[in-house]
């Protein structure tokens, strides 16, 4: 097979409960409810941690199903695991979330890492 170097909207969208991006025409959206199951009522409200989190889980999810067909040669490496930290006495735990990118000086061209 060949070496997977991005991840198509189309795995994300099924890695997620429900799509979260569509196209129209040339345009692809996000929609932010649909990943968060969240509503909102104004572009001022709170909600950015959330979406973040929730896409890089998506991704990190659509990721490991196209890294299970391939060698580990092939793999896309640009969203390992979560990291949790324990539970503190609020029983909120932190995440750390890393992503790695291979930018070349062209910046325009952004592809994910493998080994």
């Amino acid at each position: 097979m060949a070496v997977i170097t991005d991840l198509s909207f189309e795995q994300v969208n099924e890695a997620a409960p429900a799509p979260i991006f569509s196209i129209n025409g040339n345009v692809i959206t996000l929609n932010v409810n649909a990943l968060t199951g969240d509503t909102y009522a104004a572009i001022a409200d709170l909600g950015v941690s959330e979406v973040l989190y929730k896409l890089r889980r998506f991704c990190g999810d659509a990721a490991a199903s196209a890294n299970a067909l391939v060698e580990d040669d092939e793999r896309l490496l640009s969203f390992p695991p979560f990291t949790f930290a324990p539970p503190n006495a609020n029983g909120d735990v932190s995440v750390t979330q890393i992503q790695t990118f291979r930018i070349p000086l062209a910046v325009n061209t952004v592809t994910g890492t493998n080994p």
